[in-house]
């Protein structure tokens, strides 16, 4: 009879009525990420398509999205009496895994623009996969692969955090702490709700979670990592445009091995630092504005590709009036120079050939 019940859970009013909570939760929070996303016009209100060239911030649209459409292969399941093909609920559970959980940690990376994003997506896809064959098999192949799928996830998992929280430690300006409140919500249930998988798997292993809760538990963990994480996101992201945010990459500290060519060419490098002009130290994670540069080089100036062309600001190094060239380039004015001074040898030499060709000389 036990056996029975626990084959049978799938029918039971609870299971049902968790997965339909699931679906719309996950369904209705794709819609309304859609609805803010492609409305947001941009820090100056004046583009409508800003997110629609920035198309890697609606990655937790489709992690929603997805979640929601193996909820609805449940309850086409439950509706089926979950007999027959459709009866593939754990099947139908780990594609959802499979496809969202790579994305979400790939969301979070580019957010914040984190070393790794597709190794880390990567690893936490063949993470889903050794949990798909935990779930399905039986006897020591069942734990074998739960042994190998934890070890996997605590090794990505730690690496994640470490360089999430180099890049948290990173918001010291106060433009960057009114908006820190949401990203840390999203990164607290991004790596606190993942862990609440592999233990409900070994309390269910257990028999400390029977199969229904453990049903609507998973049912509750996935709306957080979804849903709560993707509107906590949402915030970070819209506040962050918003503020014009420019993160850079992480550079943390670090000895450079020597090298016998380094030692070669210590003495040029030397002469050379001693020429180049000093740099600024940037905060990595604040609101970066432009300063002029005190380098002798021409600044950059981008090509603009469809689009009326901004207008051109003043270069203080072309410079021009009508007196001539004003402000010049060190190069441009030493240039000028040679030629102005060769030009007065060569009235020279020539007032000189026509005093000698003169009559009576």
């Amino acid at each position: 009879m036990a056996t029975e019940a626990a084959e049978n859970y799938l029918q039971d009013t609870s299971v049902i009525a968790a997965d339909w909570m699931g679906f719309v939760a996950l369904f209705g929070s794709a819609v309304v990420l859609t609805w803010k996303l492609m409305s947001f016009r941009g820090p100056e209100h004046d583009d409508v398509y800003f997110m629609g060239y920035r198309e890697e911030k609606m990655l937790s649209v489709f992690v929603n999205l997805f979640a929601a459409i193996a909820y609805w292969a449940r309850l086409c399941s439950h509706a089926n009496g979950d007999v027959g093909p459709a009866a593939q609920i754990v099947t139908y559970k780990y594609i959802d895994y499979l496809l969202t959980c790579p994305i979400l940690t790939v969301d979070l990376m580019w957010s914040l623009n984190l070393p790794y994003k597709f190794t880390y997506g990567a690893s936490v896809g063949v993470c889903i996969v050794c949990a798909f064959a935990c779930s399905t098999l039986d006897g020591m192949a069942r734990y074998m692969w739960f042994a190998m799928g934890i070890s996997l996830f605590g090794a990505t998992w730690v690496s994640i955090v470490k360089v999430v929280r180099m890049r948290l430690d990173q918001f010291t300006s106060k433009a960057a702490k009114k908006v820190r409140t949401s990203l840390k919500i999203a990164c607290m249930t991004y790596f606190a709700i993942w862990g609440g998988y592999p233990t409900l798997w070994v309390l269910n292993e257990a028999g400390i979670v029977d199969p229904i809760s453990s049903h609507v538990l998973h049912c509750f963990l996935d709306v957080l990592a979804k849903s709560v994480y993707g509107f906590a996101l949402l915030s970070f992201v819209l506040h962050g445009e918003k503020q014009e945010f420019i993160f850079l990459p992480l550079k943390p500290a670090c000895e450079p091995k020597p090298s016998a060519r380094d030692d070669e060419d210590e003495e040029d490098s030397e002469d050379e630092d001693s020429r180049k002009p000093g740099k600024q130290a940037v905060m990595i994670g604040s609101k970066i504005n432009s300063r002029p540069t005190h380098s002798n080089e021409k600044p950059h100036q981008p090509v603009f590709l469809g689009g009326s062309i901004p207008m051109q600001q003043p270069r203080p190094d072309l410079e021009l009036s009508m007196g001539g060239m004003t402000n010049q380039h060190p190069d441009v004015t030493d240039t000028r120079q040679q030629i102005l001074d060769l030009n007065s040898q060569i009235a020279s030499l020539m007032a000189q050939q026509q005093q000698g060709t003169q009559p009576g000389n």
